[in-house]
């Protein structure tokens, strides 16, 4: 089995009823409008597990919640992180649905999670109110402590991008928040330099309507002015060079060129998403509130905000320092105990 693509598609090249049932659920899902990462990502869960069912149809047909534990225990083994281990859970649940109308059935020696405590008359006041109960199988995923790029690492890596179009990506996730794919998904026309904004198209195909400063104006008006080719197509950022020139840049082109100036400026923390996170947390540490942050990143949930949103952790000892100096001030037993000698 291998992957091939057309288009804006992604379909399995192979034999068995397991490939052929694959590939209607993937044009399923593109008639749902269901993003292009999206359905790449149900392609890579379903090829994991087809190979760990070895390409078997009736091994599926007979696929308990017990074999879904088992798969799990199969993925830790080979050291695939939680979240992964999660979305291709989810994946073989969606496929199941899809194929048999049906969810997996259960069977014993299978732990479930316990469920969302949900109580109808008390729902106003519970923690999880409007969550609906989970018992499906999963991996508890540890919560990271995100820790931003700082302002020297930042400078060290942009002082390496000799293009106008280089800065201008850079600034767009820097300035505006932008997603990776949403800096290779903008269009010539979503940028509006009259209003000093941009529309966003987020996941889920959601729009969302950013603001740009002077700065990521002026550069991107360089860009248009001294780089982008005449013959280029409707997408903002393009090919510069080569026969290419022109055509709109991809995933793999976008991250070669992060790829090549990490390794250029010495940052190895400058991957995208990290200009994105650096965007969010500046704006958190000048006093922006949190529900403006939000709809800047496009998020649907406060809480995936509060991800990004963390303090430094120099802002952090900075209000520390602040607030011993007052505790010691109200408590002088720790100065005498703590100068005497």
């Amino acid at each position: 089995m291998k992957i091939w693509s057309y288009s804006q598609s992604h379909r399995i090249d192979g034999q068995g009823k397991l490939v052929e049932q694959a590939n209607k659920f993937f044009e399923a899902c593109e008639v749902h409008g269901n993003s292009m990462d999206s359905v790449r990502a149900y392609v890579f869960g379903l090829m994991r597990l087809f190979k760990w069912l070895k390409n078997d149809w009736p091994l599926f047909e007979k696929f308990t919640q017990k074999d879904l534990q088992d798969w799990m225990a199969s993925m830790k083994t080979e050291g695939l992180k939680p979240n992964s281990i999660n979305q291709r859970l989810n994946c073989a649940r969606v496929f199941y649905r899809f194929c048999f109308n049906a969810t997996i059935p259960r069977a014993p020696g299978v732990l479930y999670p316990k469920g969302y405590y949900r109580n109808r008359r008390y729902v106003n006041y519970s923690d999880n109110a409007g969550r609906r109960p989970s018992r499906e199988l999963y991996i508890r995923v540890p919560k990271p402590v995100m820790k931003s790029m700082t302002p020297d690492e930042v400078n060290r890596f942009m002082s390496h991008l000799k293009r106008y179009r280089d800065v201008a990506i850079v600034l767009a996730m820097l300035s505006c928040g932008l997603r990776s794919m949403e800096v290779i998904a903008l269009k010539f026309e979503d940028v509006d330099f009259h209003l000093c904004q941009m529309r966003v198209s987020g996941k889920r195909r959601k729009e969302r309507i950013v603001p740009m400063s002077f700065s990521i104006m002026k550069a991107f008006e360089k860009y248009l002015l001294f780089e982008r080719p005449a013959n280029s197509k409707n997408r903002f950022f393009v090919i510069l060079r080569g026969k290419d020139a022109g055509d709109p840049l991809n995933r793999e082109t976008f991250r070669s060129f992060f790829r090549y100036h990490r390794k250029k400026s010495g940052v190895i923390a400058a991957h995208p998403h990290e200009f994105r996170h650096a965007f969010a947390s500046d704006l958190a540490r000048s006093g922006v509130q949190a529900q403006v942050i939000q709809e800047l990143l496009g998020h649907a949930e406060i809480k995936t905000t509060e991800i990004y949103i963390n303090l430094n952790i120099d802002d952090v000892r900075r209000e520390y320092d602040r607030a011993m100096k007052r505790i010691e001030e109200r408590y002088a037993a720790i100065q005498t105990k703590t100068t005497s000698t």
